[in-house]
């Protein structure tokens, strides 16, 4: 199982390049770099993936899990698997060489996408539309790498303009697979649909707020794909990724308001939001976008919407705000041990209100 990593906050990427370029006493002035960031649609489906490894055949997997037509997140695997060995014979391995190498030596190739449209999300320009499943990263993985939580860090800055890239793990430049598609089949690019592009200083990063906020706003308004498919609508957000320096492994994404899971104030924050008490956390990081998603996890592990399940979605909460808001509750002098029952409260009735 190869999970795809966590796509982080602008925030947080802000603080990431600043303690990766000044990590050491000698460059504490040393000056941050200018970094261009593709991007890409942000589709409000369900995470999923198609992988493959030589002599072991083709398996699909959801966020969580690996999944199996008759064990399903929403679907995927079952519209998915008779497809998998022809999609990647005929429209993969002649379309992209590093991946015809990489799997020839037995490395694993894990095709990350949205599986969206249909019913499978609600409030967004694609539902209703024919269930698709869009490409929008590609890894290539050794069999040496043991956890999902190696694979997802920005690797160590070599000097000012490098990174150093562990060869056996890697996300492939998108000029590699931006045509990768079976349109007839219903499995679609990422690029086959508008990108955007922002060259972001990190020494001034509150310069790129207004365009980071003005990109997305575009895209909430009226999702650029639902305009491919002449369906109007709104859009999620944004997904933005660096290549140049982090290969791919620097990335954020910016929400519309409608689709944010925390109640902010302004979109693409550069700073941490300092909040006066509990309750004023609560209201901020427990929302009904976060909740919804947390019915969405319960879905993926097989479980109904029942009271009897109501212990795993409160601990999927609080670990998603707990990962998500962990510097907002730093900032705010919010202990970790305080909140949960105030959490819980708030949530407990929210779920007895969405029972199946």
């Amino acid at each position: 199982m190869i999970s795809y990593p966590e796509t982080e906050q602008f925030r947080s990427v802000i603080t990431k390049v600043l303690r990766y370029t000044r990590r050491h006493e000698a460059d504490r002035d040393k000056e941050l770099p200018v970094m261009k960031f593709i991007g890409t649609i942000k589709l409000h489906g369900t995470n999923s993936a198609i992988c493959y490894q030589k002599d072991s055949g083709h398996w699909c997997q959801s966020r969580n899990n690996i999944i199996t037509p008759q064990k399903d997140n929403a679907g995927f695997a079952q519209y998915i698997d008779p497809l998998a060995d022809e999609f990647f014979n005929d429209y993969v391995l002649s379309q992209s060489s590093i991946i015809r190498e990489q799997y020839e030596q037995g490395r694993k190739i894990i095709i990350f996408g949205e599986w969206c449209g249909g019913n499978i999300q609600k409030n967004v320009a694609i539902c209703g539309l024919t269930k698709m499943f869009v490409i929008f990263k590609i890894r290539i993985i050794g069999d040496q790498i043991k956890t999902t939580e190696d694979e997802d860090q920005i690797k160590t800055m070599e000097d000012e303009d490098q990174i150093q890239v562990d060869k056996n793990s890697f996300w492939i430049d998108p000029k590699d697979w931006s045509n990768i598609k079976w349109h007839k089949k219903s499995i679609y690019n990422i690029y086959d649909f508008p990108t955007f592009e922002i060259d972001i200083d990190f020494n001034s990063p509150q310069l790129s707020q207004n365009k980071l906020v003005e990109i997305t706003e575009e895209v909430e308004r009226q999702c650029p794909i639902g305009t491919y498919f002449n369906k109007v609508g709104i859009g999620e957000g944004v997904v933005w990724t660096e290549w140049t320096l982090t290969h791919g492994d620097l990335t954020f994404k910016v929400k519309g308001e409608q689709h944010s899971v925390s109640k902010v104030k302004t979109l693409a924050p550069v700073d941490t939001e300092k909040l006066a008490n509990i309750q004023e956390f609560i209201d901020y990081a427990c929302t009904e976008n976060r909740m919804y998603q947390g019915l969405d996890y319960l879905r993926e592990q097989q479980l109904t919407i029942e009271m009897k399940n109501i212990g795993t979605f409160l601990k999927w909460l609080l670990n998603d705000i707990i990962k998500e808001e962990k510097d907002t509750m730093e900032k705010s002098n919010i202990d970790i041990k305080d909140f949960p029952r105030a959490m819980q409260n708030k949530a407990k009735i929210w779920f007895q209100q969405h029972l199946s």
